[in-house]
């Protein structure tokens, strides 16, 4: 089974596109067969897009149907690279996040008097996560007679972080030149703590952006949007009423037509609407908030569910405050 997958899935992308998927599957420490994980997507892509389109089908025709086909295809491809973009970023965060107390661990073991590959192994904190099983793996790389220089090289692949590449680089231009590498590593250590407070100073004093972004999307909108059906449900029978007044009293030199918008299709178009603006919303709230917007994605459902539970509450009690007002 697997060489069938591997078979074709060589026919269909070339050796570039398939390196830059495994690049990203392990910058994500997906583990999953690489040909697996493209066919296995492939069948699931098909299949819930034909069940999408099935159904539309039977409901609105064929023409809607090769849409919903065709969407389902582009939705379910969008979430599985943002997924997999999601895991990247988070993975990169927790490694920027720890880095700083790894090399300063490492400093003090150094500075011990111990030898590199010992000081690789007594920093391999379990605390660290899979940043502590790269650690035991250069201490043995070390062992072997492998350079300190390629040891950070190699705790440094795989992680899609500008910061800890950026990082490691400094660690081995500074071996390079000549450095001691025990203070080498502290001075840069608290270089990167002194940038992650200036950092988080920054995004405290933005916060109030991000509160203005989720009150806006998910509070303000959904009030906004019950109102302006309420009022365009009230002016429809209003207009209709006077229309049917000129009609009766034979008012032909104006021509007056009720409008034929109805409140069913206002709430789609809102429902629709609140969801467009909640997820770039929670995509502009997590670019403010944590500088990236890819955290948005795990917000989106939270804001959406909160835009479109707060519309349909409101919407219910304008219904009923304004449902007694009767046009005559």
């Amino acid at each position: 089974m697997s060489n069938i997958a591997e078979f074709l899935t060589k026919k269909i992308l070339n050796k570039n596109q398939l390196n830059k998927i495994k690049q990203h599957l392990d910058y994500a420490d997906i583990t999953f067969s690489l040909y697996k994980f493209i066919w296995i997507n492939i069948l699931s892509a098909l299949l819930l897009s034909a069940v999408a389109g099935i159904f539309v089908y039977a409901n609105y025709g064929m023409f809607n149907a090769v849409i919903s086909f065709f969407g389902g295809l582009f939705v379910y491809y969008f979430v599985i690279t943002s997924w997999v973009s999601l895991m990247e970023s988070q993975r990169a965060r927790y490694a920027e996040k720890i880095l700083p107390d790894i090399l300063l661990i490492l400093a003090s073991n150094l500075k011990s008097g111990i030898s590199p590959e010992e000081a690789f192994t007594l920093s391999s904190r379990p605390e660290f996560g899979f940043l502590a099983d790269k650690m035991k793996r250069a201490s043995k790389y070390l062992a072997t007679g492998t350079k300190v220089q390629d040891a950070f090289s190699y705790i440094a692949k795989d992680i899609n972080s500008r910061l800890f590449k950026q990082t490691i680089d400094m660690i081995i231009e500074g071996l390079n030149s000549g450095g001691e590498l025990a203070s080498l590593l502290e001075n840069i250590s608290n270089d990167i703590k002194d940038t992650a407070f200036i950092r988080k100073e920054v995004r405290s004093t933005i916060l109030v952006y991000a509160i203005f972004i989720f009150m806006a999307s998910c509070l303000i909108a959904p009030v906004l949007y019950a109102i302006s059906i309420q009022l365009a449900s009230i002016l429809s029978k209003l207009s209709h009423t006077i229309a049917v007044q000129f009609v009766a009293k034979k008012a032909v030199a104006i021509n007056l037509a009720p409008t034929n918008i109805s409140s069913e299709f206002l709430i789609k178009f809102a429902y629709v609407n609140l969801v467009i603006t909640t997820a770039f919303g929670a995509l502009i709230f997590a670019l403010i908030n944590k500088g990236n917007e890819k955290y948005g994605l795990k917000y989106i459902p939270f804001f959406v569910g909160i835009a479109i539970a707060l519309f349909y509450a409101t919407n219910l009690i304008l219904k009923a405050f304004f449902g007694g007002i009767r046009i005559v």
